[in-house]
This record gives C-alpha cells, sequence and structure tokens, in this order.
C-alpha cells in the first residue's frame, strides 16, 4: 500500500493532523493563546493578525475538517483540539461555549461539582449540574448535557455571596480565579441551602457525609442566613440539622420559631433529631457504614 503524502506546501501536525500552509500561522497563535473555545467572532482577529486573507466562516468549516475545531453542543462555538491533544478531557467544554457565545449568560457550578471543588468529595462527579438564576434559560443544545439545580434564593441578593467568600479561598489557599475551573461555582453557604432545599438533587452523600464537619465549619453563617431568606421553614430545618451535625456551635440558630416534623430522606430506618425535629434517613446511616468501612 503506498501511503498518501500531504500535498506540497502541507505539514503534519499532532496526531496526523494536517497543517495546510494557510493554517500554519492561524494553529500556531491559537496553540499560543489556548482558548479553550473559538468563534467567529473570536477567531477574525486572530485571522487578521496573522495575515490570512481567509474570512472566519471559512477558516472553521476547514478547520473542522482538518480536525482543529471540534463541534460542541451550542450552536456557532468550537473547541480547540490543541497540539499534542487528542481527546476533549473538559467537563466544561459545553458551558464554556455558552458563555463563549453569550456574554449575557449566567450559572453557577452546583451540586456534586461544587462539592468537588470545595473539596468535600473524594471522587470526581458524574455529569455535570448548573444553577441558573430564574430569568434565564439554557440554551437547547445543554438542556440534555446538564442537570438544573432548582433552588430558590431571595431575588434581591447580591449573586456573588452564591460563590465562596475570599477569606474562605485564602484560607484554603485556592486561587480565586481556578479554584473552579474559571466557572462560577456555589460556595459551601448556597451548596448548604440547595442541600437543605432538595436534598435528591445531590447524588454524592456517601462522600459528602464523611465530609460534613469540613462544610459546617466554612460556612458564613451571615451569608448564609441571606441565603436562606426564601427558603421554607423545612429547609431551615434541614440546614440546621447539616450544621448540627457538622458540630457547628451555633447551628441553631437557623432556625424558624415553629419546628414542624421533618424528613431528611426517604426509606430505611430514621434517626430523630430532638433540636432540629428532623428525621434523618440519609447522613447518620452513611457516617456510620463510612465508619466502620
Amino acid at each position: 500500500m503506498v501511503r498518501r503524502q500531504p500535498p506540497s506546501g502541507d505539514s503534519r501536525g499532532s496526531a496526523g493532523r494536517v497543517i495546510p500552509r494557510w493554517a500554519a500561522s492561524v494553529v500556531a497563535r491559537l496553540a499560543e493563546d489556548a482558548p479553550r473555545v473559538v468563534t467567529r467572532d473570536s477567531l477574525q482577529p486572530v485571522l487578521a493578525d496573522v495575515g490570512s486573507r481567509v474570512d472566519a466562516e471559512a477558516a472553521i468549516r476547514r478547520l473542522l475538517r482538518l480536525g482543529w475545531l471540534r463541534s460542541v453542543s451550542v450552536r456557532g462555538a468550537y473547541a480547540f483540539v490543541a497540539p499534542g491533544v487528542d481527546e476533549l478531557a473538559d467537563p466544561y467544554i459545553d458551558l464554556r461555549a455558552w458563555r463563549a457565545k453569550d456574554r449575557d449568560a449566567v450559572f453557577y457550578l452546583a451540586g456534586d461539582n461544587a462539592a468537588w471543588h470545595l473539596g468535600y468529595l473524594d471522587r470526581t462527579p458524574q455529569g455535570t449540574t448548573v444553577w441558573l438564576p430564574a430569568d434565564k434559560r439554557l440554551p437547547k443544545g445543554l438542556r440534555s448535557k446538564v442537570t438544573l439545580a432548582k433552588t430558590a434564593f431571595p431575588t434581591l441578593v447580591d449573586e456573588r455571596i452564591l460563590g465562596p467568600s475570599t477569606e474562605l479561598l485564602r484560607k484554603r489557599r485556592l486561587d480565586s480565579l481556578t479554584w473552579s475551573s474559571r466557572l462560577p461555582a456555589f460556595g459551601p453557604e448556597a451548596l448548604l441551602v440547595q442541600l437543605a432545599s432538595r436534598p435528591a438533587s445531590f447524588k454524592a452523600w456517601v462522600d459528602l457525609a464523611g465530609k460534613l464537619d469540613q462544610l459546617a465549619q466554612d460556612v458564613d453563617m451571615g451569608r448564609l442566613e441571606k441565603l436562606l431568606a426564601r427558603s421554607s421553614n423545612a429547609a431551615r430545618q434541614r440546614a440546621a440539622y447539616l450544621l448540627h451535625v457538622g458540630s457547628r456551635d451555633d447551628a441553631l440558630k437557623v432556625l424558624p420559631s415553629t419546628l414542624q416534623p421533618i424528613h431528611f430522606g426517604s426509606g430505611g430506618n430514621a434517626t430523630w433529631d430532638p433540636d432540629t425535629n428532623v428525621s434523618d434517613q440519609i447522613v447518620v446511616r452513611l457516617r456510620d457504614a463510612n465508619a466502620k468501612a
């Protein structure tokens, strides 16, 4: 068998990808800038800077055929496959594509993903959970790719307190830009509100049950009170219970004035906590199982 050679003036790039002469400087510039996502608007100045006469739409079509770009779930956005990279390993590439195409995109990594970046889980989450403000919608292409955390927060609250405080990041020695893969994510307070409001929206209780002490100690009570302002009494009781189990001395401060019998989880034997009137069917059982393992 005779191996076909690249056309004259072309060269072979990473993993055998062809780099035509017109694309060499473009790929080199993209490799230098290392964008995760490329759009027509972001590629146009690159083409201009390297003196290419190819328009952005045509360049995208050609780079797709050559394997330097790959389609993602958001229309008009493409993942750049850098030299030396064969597979896309970024679990958030579709979210980055959304932000690249829509400057008004607002979301926060929530649930298991937020817990992972905060250090409360030992295993990488399966799938992606995000929270959106009530007036925002996911792009059509993302609706089957992510899970929505439908947690209600006060409408007038500053959304910046959904993320972790500067003090917590400093204490943990986490970079404010990169701690959550350069995407906005829930801090411990917003995560606790999600857990208390919709326990079933969180999957990795097996891991989190053993880290509740850390989560509870990370919570800023002032921020938590603000985020609980729209929450039901049941959510406030569950929040107090999680803080209580996490050995937080001031846990009961977030309790409502009247306590109703509340369940935490379903199925199996329950452990009743008299201080919060919560019957727990998740945390204590898993903590005991972890202790025996």
